[in-house]
């Protein structure tokens, strides 16, 4: 099973035929349009399913499927939360159990600026936890990274995410495969304005230490993505 997660920077309807070639069972994409959206502009693409959650019908969060592969929303799927979308993904019959997937976009939340960026998802998984399993995937942009955690309050920073997602028995893949602390990353996935001098790392994949050892590839792509978008693509093969 293959996965794959990019802030595509907009404009998905134009550069989606970039990810076909990793021939992968899922996306999950960043400011993405919703489907009622790409049918309105004749776009078509090759899902099997395409689940999406936001304010603004071209730009939000989607998850697509492919080769089989099977999604519906989660039943503790709430649209308080807009960017983030708890799916059941079912794999084909006799590849695998069903699994929690959680797609996320930590951006601004107009309504409730304490829930901007983090904020929102740790309240997410303050309310959310139980739900969680050793095959439960949480993987998108965090738009977060422990270099800014001083800028956020304590109940609901960047220290406090991972403090809940270690509870539910998840940590960062590329920082366990990576030995690396957080805040010390070698590797961005982002780039400020597309600028290949300042990239950070605001992208991640959680999975449990179980999962983990089951990893084929995890992957961050390169700087010749910057054509298309700010973010570079997350690969994570199981």
């Amino acid at each position: 099973m293959k996965i794959i997660s990019w802030n595509c920077n907009g404009a998905f309807r134009n550069k989606f035929a970039k990810l076909l070639p990793f021939g992968a069972d899922i996306w999950v994409v960043q400011e993405s349009e919703n489907p009622e959206y790409l049918q309105e502009k004749g776009i078509k693409i090759p899902a099997d399913v395409h689940l999406w959650h936001g304010d603004r019908s071209c730009k939000g969060l989607s998850i697509f499927t492919f080769n089989g592969y099977k999604a519906e929303k989660a039943a503790f799927f709430s649209p308080e939360f807009k960017y983030a979308l708890p799916v059941v993904i079912t794999p084909p019959e006799g590849t695998g159990p069903k699994f929690l997937l959680v797609g996320v976009w930590a951006s601004v939340v107009k309504e409730n600026h304490d829930w901007d960026y983090i904020g929102q998802m740790c309240e997410f998984m303050e309310r959310y936890h139980a739900n969680f399993d050793d095959n439960s995937i949480l993987i998108g942009d965090l738009n977060s990274n422990m270099l800014w955690n001083s800028y956020y309050q304590k109940a609901h920073n960047y220290s406090r995410f991972l403090e809940l997602m270690a509870e539910s028995g998840l940590v960062s893949v590329y920082h366990q495969l990576e030995k690396c602390a957080q805040g010390q990353e070698k590797i961005p996935t982002s780039y400020y304005h597309r600028d290949p001098k300042r990239g950070f790392h605001i992208d991640y994949a959680f999975m449990s230490p179980k999962r983990i050892e089951e990893l084929h590839k995890f992957e961050i792509a390169g700087q010749e993505w910057l054509e298309w978008s700010d973010h570079v693509p997350l690969v994570v093969e199981l």
